[in-house]
């Protein structure tokens, strides 16, 4: 499927993006119904049919026994009943296409929470409750401690002293806290209502994916005054959807919406994951296919080749086909619903939440974990032990010459 993405997207171009006028908006009338609305989920409800067969016939143990289910068709292959063939490649199938919709379900209920999240939107009758889904480009939000900004904003005041801080580990992995600062003007304000009589207005950079550039204006024109006042934007004064308030509270601007938004336009189209016990059973099915087939070619031999040697070489095949186990396929993906279970509700690592029950058993074969030094396993403590330079090795207590053989 990645493939047909790739192909679409040489033919489909997808059209530039242009510099956008964003005004405020004061009401919540008529309005894009969800037109912020998120979805994590891998299928839709017409597609996940064709998806889940392309995917598992995709393997070639279960092409395998598709090919011999087949064969019984034709009455020259014919062995035994043919719900004998049938009914264990459905069964098999079966369970797959059962753990794929329970993970897609349970997407589809963390996306459901995510979206029904309610936040404050200002209007023109005060502050007004509308949920996460329902935002629109304009609205002025107001977003308390710990909630998730459900939108990208530009912030425009804050609880106190212009600043506040955001936590992106959501966005970018990174667990300390972001600053970010509001407009001097706005913040003088006496109240969040005169937002909507200051005349603000906003010109911003075209659409793009960068989470570490902004640029813009924001122009507004007071009552009092029939001047109007510019202030440039930059990225201190963003709030990109997806990261969480960490202190005070904030009022800010929606300036992108659902899948234009910097979370969404980093995110790839799921594709299905792999793991190395799969590849390696396919791989491990290969070579008892081959087996299987060399020993039905060494028993024919044995008969003696006639005129319709190649029908009998099948009905071989299809006699040899359970040499490979349609029962392993099915054990290792109840397992992994297993293994996904047990890693839910361990008591040891509390709060976690298993998104995928299709690779858990890759983290049994991590050997290596690579990471920076801005304290995610450091804590912020590091000790100095050696440095290798040239040919000089330097610890803390000494200093040794390394030998260095000729090339």
């Amino acid at each position: 499927l990645h493939f047909f993405y790739r192909l679409r997207g040489l033919f489909i171009k997808p059209k530039p993006s242009l510099p956008r006028t964003i005004t405020v908006s004061d009401s919540i009338g008529k309005r894009p119904v969800k037109n912020n609305r998120i979805s994590n989920q891998k299928y839709s409800i017409i597609s996940f049919l064709p998806k889940v067969l392309f995917q598992q016939f995709k393997v070639f143990l279960n092409l395998y026994f598709l090919v011999i289910a087949c064969s019984q068709v034709v009455p020259q292959l014919k062995i035994g009943y043919w719900y004998t063939y049938w009914a264990p490649l459905m069964f098999v199938v079966s369970v797959t296409m059962c753990r794929e919709l329970y993970d897609d379900v349970k997407r589809y209920f963390r996306d459901k929470v995510i979206n029904g999240q309610k936040y404050s939107v200002l209007t023109s009758d005060g502050f007004t409750v509308v949920t996460s889904e329902n935002l629109s480009v304009g609205d002025i939000v107001l977003v308390h401690k710990d909630q998730r900004i459900p939108a990208d904003m530009i912030l425009l005041r804050t609880s106190a002293n212009n600043k506040g801080f955001i936590k992106t580990d959501q966005l970018d992995g990174e667990t300390d806290w972001k600053l970010r600062t509001s407009l001097p003007l706005l913040q003088e304000l006496q109240s969040d209502e005169e937002l909507l009589t200051c005349g603000i207005k906003l010109n911003i950079e075209p659409l793009q994916k960068d989470l570490y550039s902004f640029s813009g204006r924001l122009s507004m024109t007071p009552r009092e005054s029939d001047t109007g006042i510019e202030e440039p934007l930059s990225l201190v004064n963003t709030l990109w959807a997806n990261t969480v308030l960490a202190t005070g509270s904030i009022v800010g601007l929606v300036i992108y919406v659902g899948k234009e938004t910097r979370s969404v336009l980093h995110t790839s189209t799921p594709r299905a994951k792999t793991g190395l016990v799969d590849r390696e059973i396919n791989n491990l099915t290969k070579v008892l296919f081959l087996s299987m087939m060399i020993l039905a070619v060494i028993i024919l031999s044995l008969k003696g080749f006639s005129s319709y040697w190649f029908v009998y070489l099948l009905r071989y095949v299809i006699l040899f086909s359970y040499i490979i186990p349609i029962s392993l396929r099915v054990n290792l993906d109840m397992g992994k619903l297993v293994y996904s279970w047990i890693i839910q509700r361990d008591s040891n690592i509390a709060g976690n939440l298993v998104r995928n029950s299709t690779i858990p058993e890759e983290l049994g074969r991590i050997e290596y974990l690579l990471s920076d030094k801005t304290g995610t396993l450091t804590k912020n403590e590091m000790v100095f032990k050696k440095i290798h330079l040239g040919s000089i090795s330097y610890t803390s207590e000494s200093s040794d010459e390394v030998s260095l053989s000729p090339v």
